[in-house]
């Protein structure tokens, strides 16, 4: 045997390893891990209050200190905004507003008025009156139809599926940003659905501009869970099946002018209820339900 070559291969593969174990230790800086057993304590006294966890909820056992991210004022390119929307931009004219005492809203519509694009204050909203396509509302059909238009709205077409919601009205399928793996929950195009096709799509974006500041520490997962508990308790006089629990980066104000903050929060998911419980993940305190 080269007991020269032997000991060189020896020491690589020791450099290897040791540069390996360096680098999952830099991945878990500063993470804070719940145990099995405060996942356990906390699953079972929800369960006691008739809160229970779906099957494909999860209780984030990782908590890593976050920091503030800072996103643009809203700003849309009348143009692109038309051609992310309409087929023909030659059979779409700008309408006046019937409410002069409502700023920055633009109105576009079609000439046969089946379709209609309102923005206001950032707020985009799409209503396709005799919808797009027919269709069997299936959850496979639904995300074909929302991909396929999602396909040619610009910047916005790499948002990533987030939700599908389907019910005997029809489906929502929403679709948001994620930027270096953080969703962003207020950067969305969301596709309401029926046997028509799509009838009204609702988008707001606000470009992210990079992160500030030192990371910050975030509250553990159980004690979310626990303020949730009590506030559905006194809120809602039912039981309810938690169908997802996730970290989001949240803008709680849009602007037309400046950039803004937007911060880590605990999304919640309860079956049956539409809108999602936010949980400011630094403070522990609810900011939409």
């Amino acid at each position: 045997m080269d007991w020269n070559k032997a000991k060189t291969l020896t020491i690589i593969f020791l450099l290897l390893l040791n540069a390996f174990l360096g680098f999952l230790i830099y991945l878990e800086r500063d993470t804070y891990i719940l145990d099995a057993r405060r996942v356990e304590t906390i699953v079972n006294l929800l369960e006691r209050n008739n809160i229970t966890m779906g099957p494909s909820a999860t209780v984030p056992r990782s908590y890593r200190p976050l920091p503030q991210l800072s996103m643009s004022a809203f700003y849309y390119d009348e143009q692109e905004l038309l051609e992310m929307f309409f087929t023909d931009t030659s059979r779409v004219v700008q309408v006046q507003d019937r409410d002069s005492g409502i700023v920055a809203r633009r109105i576009f519509e079609t000439t046969d008025r089946r379709q209609r694009l309102t923005e206001q204050n950032g707020f985009i909203t799409f209503d396709c009156r005799s919808g797009t396509n027919r269709i069997e509302v299936t959850k496979e059909a639904v995300l074909e139809e929302a991909r396929s238009f999602l396909a040619n709205m610009g910047e916005v077409s790499s948002f990533q599926l987030d939700s599908v919601f389907i019910d005997a009205e029809g489906a929502r399928v929403r679709f948001c940003q994620v930027y270096n793996g953080n969703i962003i929950f207020t950067n969305y195009v969301e596709f309401w659905i029926t046997e028509m096709g799509i009838t009204r799509i609702d988008c707001t974006f606000s470009r992210p501009i990079g992160f500030l500041g030192a990371p910050i520490n975030l509250v553990a997962a159980d004690e979310v869970l626990l303020h949730f508990m009590q506030f559905f308790m006194d809120a809602f006089d039912e039981p309810a099946k938690i169908l997802r629990i996730d970290l989001v980066y949240y803008q709680k104000e849009g602007s037309l002018i400046d950039s803004v903050k937007a911060e880590p929060h605990y999304r919640i998911v309860v079956q049956g209820i539409e809108r999602h419980f936010l949980f400011n993940a630094y403070l522990n305190l609810i900011e939409q339900f």
